[in-house]
This record gives structure tokens, sequence and C-alpha cells, in this order.
């Protein structure tokens, strides 16, 4: 009786199983995933109505009869997986000088690898060098005074390296530190066809970081304004004004205290450019009006050849190629590569 009882057991136990699997096959069946709810619950008859009739209002050439028979859990699977996805959004690019510390291209950014001057050199020094040169601006308050005013810090340093000269052990001939705090107005202001892009007022600083004898510095109060013509064919034309008092003590008699520096740097510059779509033309002056003239002309060309990037030669002629030299006269040729500013 003992071995009956637990055969019965057993069958009962294996008839229960069959039972089970048999009713998940017809739950997972697709007939019974396709099925309407209603069949499968009479109780959810008007929730069933009223779920298939919202759901399939939105999807086109689909008859009543088949869109009876659609589950909407199948509609908002569909839904899900047709649904455009958007693509990733760019960074741009003032988004990226943001995120670090708010960096923004000055003045020109250069490296000459071969520099050379025409004229004698001074005891000791090779005729052929590299130059190069950093600048970037930094915006400390944005819409000061104005919704098109900033406050900006910006830094500039020119360096001449003799690095063609190793019975001198290569050093760094002269370098030139430019400091500044000015404030910009940026509102396009028309005028003769074209915009003023820019004016800015500020205190500029130049040395050569050097004590007593060699010591050259200027402090100035400087305006700048930046006017632009833009074509739609040929290109952009600008033109850059500067005028500027200097500031602080200069002792006539005192070489290093560089008294005579106004009679060779003047009080007004000028610039002109010409820029195109890979071509960028510059001329610079300084100063283009003087009581005594000591000119300095500055020659620029830029073949970009990447997106941010040119090929840059750069031809100088006059007095003060650096701080320095302010009262020698220098004609100096260099080529090298140069940052592309938009």
């Amino acid at each position: 009786m003992r071995y009956v009882g637990f055969a019965l057991g057993l069958c009962v136990h294996i008839l229960c199983a069959q039972e089970v699997k048999q009713d998940l096959a017809k739950i997972n069946s697709p007939i019974a995933q396709n099925a309407p709810l209603d069949a499968q619950s009479p109780a959810l008859d008007s929730i069933n109505t009223e779920s298939t009739n919202t759901e399939t209002t939105d999807l086109p050439n689909v008859s009543p009869a088949q869109a009876d028979s659609i589950n909407p859990r199948q509609i908002q699977n569909l839904d899900s997986i047709n649904a455009p996805k958007e693509p990733p959004k760019a960074i741009t690019e003032p988004a990226i000088a943001e995120s670090y510390m708010a960096l923004y291209p000055h003045k020109s950014v250069y490296f000459l690898p071969l520099y050379h001057s025409f004229t004698k050199p001074a005891l000791g020094d090779k005729d052929t060098e590299s130059k190069f040169q950093f600048s970037f601006r930094m915006r400390l308050i944005k819409e000061l005074f104005s919704p098109y005013g900033a406050l900006y810090f910006a830094y500039t340093q020119t360096a001449w390296f003799q690095n063609y000269n190793k019975m001198d052990s290569r050093p760094f001939r002269d370098f030139d530190y430019q400091p500044e705090f000015f404030y910009s107005y940026k509102y396009p202001l028309s005028f003769l066809g074209g915009a003023f892009k820019e004016i800015t007022l500020g205190y500029n600083h130049i040395s050569n970081g050097e004590r007593e004898l060699r010591s050259r510095t200027q402090n100035r109060i400087l305006l700048n304004m930046r006017w632009e013509y833009e074509t739609q064919h040929i290109g952009t034309f600008g033109i850059k004004l500067g005028v500027w008092t200097y500031i602080g003590e200069h002792v006539p008699g005192f070489i290093h205290d560089n008294g005579d520096l106004p009679l060779y740097r003047g009080y007004n510059d000028i610039g002109l450019y010409y820029k195109s779509n890979r071509h960028l033309l510059e001329f610079y002056a300084r100063p283009p009006i003087a009581a005594r003239y000591y000119p300095f002309f500055e020659l620029g060309y830029t073949l970009r050849v990447s997106e941010n990037l040119g090929l840059y030669c750069q031809y100088i002629n006059g007095y003060g190629d650096n701080m320095f030299e302010y009262q020698q006269y220098a004609r100096r040729i260099g080529v090298g590569f140069r940052l592309w500013n938009k």
C-alpha cells in the first residue's frame, strides 16, 4: 500500500506540472498576446475599448479590424522603437573656451623658427634666430555698463630666441611682456558702409623684464578701435586705430628709464588687414604721425592650411622690433606657423 500511495502521488504531481506548462504556453503564444484584452478578462471591457481607440488613432494605414487585435503594450513598444532619436549637440568654440577659464585669442599667436636679420646684429648674436609670440584675453566681468560691454584682462609675450647660437649656449636674446586691463564695447556701430566691431579703453604695460641699464618700460592709457567692411564675394577689409598717452615717470637723461621712448614709439598706430577664406594680409605702422619720425612697419601674410593653422611670413622694417631695441633700426624677415583666428 505504501508503494501504491507513493505512485499515485507521483502521478498527480506530474499531471499538475503538465497543466501548468500548458497554461504558460497559452499565455506566451503569439495568438494570446495578439488577442484583445477583453477576451482575456471580461471585467476590463470598457478599459480596453477606450485604450484601443486612443492608441490606434495615431497608427497610419490600420483598419478597425486590425486595430482591435493590437495590444496597447505592443503599440508602446513600437512607439519607443520608431521614435526619432535626437543627434548629439556639438560643443561650440565659445562653450569650450568657457570651460577652460574663458581664454580667448587676443593678438596674433605664431612661431617663426627662421627669423633672419639683414642688419648687423649685436656683438655675439647670430643674424638668424627664432621668434614666437602667444597672446590671450580673459573676460573678468560681462555685460558691464551695457549688454555689449565687458572687462578683460589680456597678456601677450614675445620672445627672440638665439637657438642657432651654439657657441653662446643658445640664449633667449630678449623678451617683451605685455599685460593689460581694458573695457571692451562690441556693439556694431555702422559707419561708411561698414561697422565698428570693437572699441576698447584700458591700461597697457610693456617691459622687457630687465633691471637698471637694460630696463625698458612703458605704461599707457590706450584707446583702440576696429572697423570692418565685409563683402559677400571678395572678403573682409579692416582698419585698427590706436591712440594713447604715457603715464608714470620718465626722467630725461637716464637711458634705463627710457625718457626718450615717446619720441620713437609715438602716440598712435594704425593697422590695415584683408581677410578671405584662406588668406590674411596685414600691414602695421607705428607711429603714422609723430613730431620726430622714427617709423616702424610690419607686413604679414598668412595662408590657412587647416581649420586653425596657417603658414605665416612676417617682415619688419624700422625702429623697435622689441622694447630693448627701441632706438635701433632693423630689417628682418621670418617664416613659420600661426594660429588662424576665425
